[in-house]
């Protein structure tokens, strides 16, 4: 007896509706088995079954072979199958959103999060503040978009980008029927006026902040403080954060209270709802979904929490592939699934695009990358001016980016992961995407302040940026670059005038020297003179152009840079000399392959290096030159803390932050002597290793639909831990009673804690408190109020005198002396090299200070008199890590390549080493070529 075929999933659909008929025509032909059936149609009896089972259309030739076995009528049954495998009409829209987020007005289309957008709603209600974090791609923002906005009965929704305040201003402008321009001037002038503006108006109002990692990605760190103080004086805040950006909360202590019981994690679709994600809005439309492209498209998703945008754009490219109203397998895998998706359809513009159109688009991607700093590369809007608007257009007609009245950016950050021609487009040129994107910045404020002359490159940077190809720049870019070489000129021209000048008066005091003999010295003195103005503008000239020989041949560099070191001293022949020096002294290190790679450190001493990823842990010790990656685990993430005196070690396991103890006072023999009693995050280990201090971790809240076997999430406590391990079998714990506490920082020898707090928004002070931490209990010795917006205590001394600050409102540095805790002093100030990823050490009294690719390296013996030692811009790609090494008195770095990098500043020393090599003299031909009409001269004495 036949076995009964199973019932259908799609019977109230067209494509059931088709497998039904079939079913009973087969049943008014007396029910044959499949098998004779296959006898007479000349196909499988699995592939007739298959045709019956209302999962996806059956192509025309196994329809019409199952019709003319069971006596059917062909042409009738052909006639039914091309309407509904027709063609779509090629007007009709996509009920799928693809890589753009729902927007508030396709709330009807967004179906899927109904749970999370109601316990969203409950949570807004109650709450103030309200954080929403989730993962690239998770669905943050079209929960917020086009599940919560239209939800409320007020709301403003916006992305902060590099300008919040302006942002601010339009959008509250636009609901308060007022100029946005004199409302910026009210809220420039006190971020607490947005709060005091939205109450006047309406204090219901919801200001919604999507994208809220942008103001640490593009933002400055002036506008980021005002933004941040801004919103915690607003009456009710939404923010959705990118999860990976959640711990630079942590930075802003008013931002720890806001959201403190107040999160929401957007985890991955339960399998329910990611199939109403997909079949409601083909039903929505009167369209239907194969059973089997739904079963697939579970299959690849599941457990991928950022995936949607993926899954979206693969439904848009399946729908415009469908057949008659049903998405089809067939047409999903035609499209190139999930995986593939999102690559061919870029793939097919680019290739749409002329040759010359394909170098618009990739400049155009390009622009549109905010590289990371220990995190993903995220998407950036970029002003529309001076890009090319056709190849805009057609980008924006597949979706790939979004365009606005004046600007553009990536439709969704997947484009960066899914496409592999614009992976290798940012791989191919990071440092130099860098230096465009500074240029742009840079650009951005010369024009705003009306091309002020002093906001114009100079030196290394211009050196950098002449370098970029002159079709990559827009004409703002441009105009910049040429005003920045314009007066580079100028200053050279000044020079030589001055020089043709003194040749001039030489030459009439010559002249007089029958008449005036007694000038003839200063005539000559004069005539010197003359030479050193013109030996100096060739010695600069040579050296501004020297960036591309450091990179491709150093070990010539460091020769011409020598000599023009020898020829005219100062600050940029010895920075010259530096960068080669440190550049012909760059020395790959062989690491494991692990591009998940958590970070990289090195010890206090600058012995070891040692670095972490999701697949394997890796030490290496430089004063042996090996590798000592058995001291670490090596199936978990796990971050290792040396003390300055090599002989105790503390390694994390960053999934439990289980802290294990060991000694490594004999590397060939290391021995585990505790492990701490609780989850803790370590900030910092004494010269000794007898003391750790830093966090407790506590448990984030499990996201919604999570299994009760997955680990919960563990975060900072907000508190400051100390450990005393004198007995590492018995560790003793003190916490200190303070809430809300910054990074704190240790003085070597484990006697002194400073502690940053909270600042006042008031005042604009921020609080600073010393505890004296080798007492049975901890003794609060001093409390410091300082006028700076400050972000941590960057580092200690090695003697424990200086703390180095970041004042991150003016970019500074602060160094103050704490010799005495119940006195500090305040010391020096550095300007930062940059905003971005800053390291600072220190060495002796010289302090390194180090962001993306520069390091400087300063002198602060004496009091608010710093020296510059040396700089170095340009040869390191994105600094991770940064130590002084005391054995070889010079400070270390670590890049992303992972090279090794020497800092070397005393100039005497480096030029002492070269001078006992072979070869290091120039020739008559390369020293004319670089330094023509200069006497030559040994660069050795």
């Amino acid at each position: 007896m036949p076995r009964r075929e199973r019932p259908l999933d799609t019977e109230d659909s067209e494509l059931g509706h088709f497998a039904a008929d079939l079913r009973r025509l087969r049943e008014k032909a007396g029910n044959p088995p499949y098998r004779d059936l296959a006898v007479r149609a000349h196909y499988s009896a699995a592939a007739l079954s298959e045709a019956a089972n209302g999962r996806k259309l059956p192509s025309l030739a196994v329809t019409l072979a199952y019709v003319e076995a069971c006596g059917g009528d062909a042409g009738e049954w052909e006639e039914r199958w091309r309407s509904i495998g027709s063609p779509p009409a090629p007007v009709d829209e996509s009920p799928y959103a693809g890589l753009a987020a729902f927007q508030p007005e396709d709330a009807d289309r967004f179906f899927g999060r109904e749970k999370l957008t109601a316990k969203l709603l409950d949570l807004v209600g109650a709450r103030r503040f309200t954080g929403v974090f989730g993962a690239s791609g998770s669905g943050k923002s079209s929960l917020l978009r086009a599940g919560l906005v239209p939800r409320l009965d007020h709301a403003v929704v916006f992305t902060p980008g590099a300008r919040p305040l302006d942002e601010c201003a339009v959008r509250l402008a636009s609901v308060l029927g007022e100029s946005a321009v004199v409302l910026r001037d009210e809220l420039t002038a006190d971020p607490a006026n947005l709060g005091l503006r939205i109450r006047q108006w309406n204090p219901d109002l919801v200001l919604v902040v999507d994208q809220f990692e942008e103001v640490f990605t593009l933002a400055d760190p002036a506008a980021r403080e005002w933004f941040v103080q801004a919103l915690t004086s607003c009456p009710r805040v939404v923010i959705g954060v990118r999860a990976d950006f959640y711990g630079h909360l942590g930075r802003h202590p008013e931002l720890v209270d806001a959201v403190d019981g107040g999160q929401l994690i957007v985890g991955p679709m339960t399998t329910d709802e990611l199939r109403r994600a997909i079949t409601a809005p083909a039903l929505r439309v009167g369209a239907t979904v194969e059973t089997a492209l739904v079963t697939r498209l579970v299959a690849d998703v599941t457990g991928q929490a950022a995936a949607l945008p993926l899954v979206s754009h693969a439904l848009v490219e399946t729908w415009a592939r469908r057949r008659g109203m049903t998405l089809t397998l067939a047409a999903y895998e035609e499209a190139g699934g999930l995986e593939h998706a999102v690559a061919r359809t870029a793939e097919a513009v680019f290739g749409s695009l002329a040759d010359e159109q394909q170098t618009v688009a990739r400049q155009i991607f390009l622009r549109l990358i905010a590289l990371g700093e220990g995190t993903e590369d995220t998407k950036r809007r970029v002003r529309r001016e001076g890009l090319d608007a056709e190849v805009l257009d057609r980008l924006a007609a597949a979706r790939l980016v979004t365009l606005d009245r004046d600007g553009v950016e990536l439709t969704h950050e997947a484009l960066i992961r899914g496409w592999p021609r614009l992976r290798d487009w940012i791989a191919e040129d990071r440092a130099g995407l860098l230096v465009q994107h500074r240029l742009t910045e840079a650009a951005a404020a010369w024009d705003a302040v009306g091309g002020d002359p002093d906001a114009l490159y100079r030196g290394v940077r211009l050196a950098q940026a002449r370098d970029l190809p002159d079709g990559s720049l827009t004409a703002t870019e441009r105009r910049f670059l040429e005003a920045s070489i314009d007066l580079d000129l100028a200053r050279e021209a000044g020079v030589r005038r001055r020089a043709r000048r003194m040749r001039v008066l030489v030459s009439v005091l010559t002249v007089l020297v029958v008449v005036l003999t007694g000038t003839v010295v200063y005539a000559v003195r004069l005539a010197g003179e003359s030479a050193r103005q013109h030996d100096r503008v060739v010695a600069g000239r040579t050296v501004s152009g020297l960036a591309d020989l450091i990179a491709s041949d150093p070990a010539k560099a460091v020769r011409v840079a020598l000599a023009a070191y020898t020829i005219a001293p100062g600050d940029d022949t010895r920075d010259a000399l530096l960068n080669a020096d440190a550049a012909r002294r760059k020395a790959p290190v062989e690491v494991p392959r692990d591009e998940s790679k958590v970070g990289s450190d090195f010890s206090p001493s600058g012995r070891f290096l040692t670095r972490a990823g999701e697949k394997s842990n890796w030490m290496w010790d430089n004063a042996k030159g090996r590798d000592r990656s058995e001291l670490l685990p090596r199936q978990e993430r796990a971050w290792a803390r040396i003390s300055a005196d090599d002989k105790r070690m503390v390694v994390t396991n960053l999934d439990t932050y289980v802290a294990q103890l060991w000694d490594i006072s004999d590397l060939d023999r290391p021995r585990q002597t505790g492990v701490l009693p609780r989850p803790f995050s370590v900030d910092a280990v004494s010269r000794s290793g007898e003391v750790v201090v830093g966090a407790g971790m506590v448990d984030w809240p499990q996201p919604p639909g999570s299994r009760a076997t997955e680990r919960p999430s563990l975060v900072r406590d907000s508190k400051a831990h100390i450990w005393d391990l004198h007995d590492p079998r018995q560790p003793r714990e003190v916490v200190l009673p303070r809430e809300n506490a910054g990074t704190p920082a240790l003085r070597p020898d484990g006697r002194l804690l400073v502690l940053p707090l909270r600042q006042d928004h008031w005042t604009g002070e921020t609080e600073i408190e010393f505890w004296q931490v080798d007492t049975e209990q901890p003794q609060l010795l001093n409390t410091m109020w300082v006028k700076d917006n400050l972000g941590s205590v960057m580092a200690f001394s090695q003697d424990g005198r200086f703390i180095a600050v970041r004042d991150e409102l003016r970019k500074k540095i602060v160094v103050w002396d704490v010799a005495d805790p119940r006195s500090p002093v305040r010391w020096a100030e550095l300007p930062e090299s940059s905003h971005v990823a800053l390291l600072v050490e220190f060495g002796g009294h010289q302090v390194a200070v180090g962001a993306d690719s520069e390091v400087q390296v300063w002198d602060v013996e004496r009091q608010d008199a710093p020296v510059l030692l040396g700089s170095f811009g340009g040869l390191v790609e994105q600094l991770t890590a940064l130590a002084y090494r005391p054995a070889d008195a010079m400070f270390v770095g670590l890049d992303r390549t992972v090279s090794m990098w020497s800092f070397r500043t005393t100039v005497d020393a480096v030029r002492s080493n070269l001078c006992m090599e072979h070869d290091i003299e120039l020739d008559e031909v390369v020293w004319e070529s670089y330094f023509p009409d200069v006497r030559r001269r040994s660069v050795c004495p």
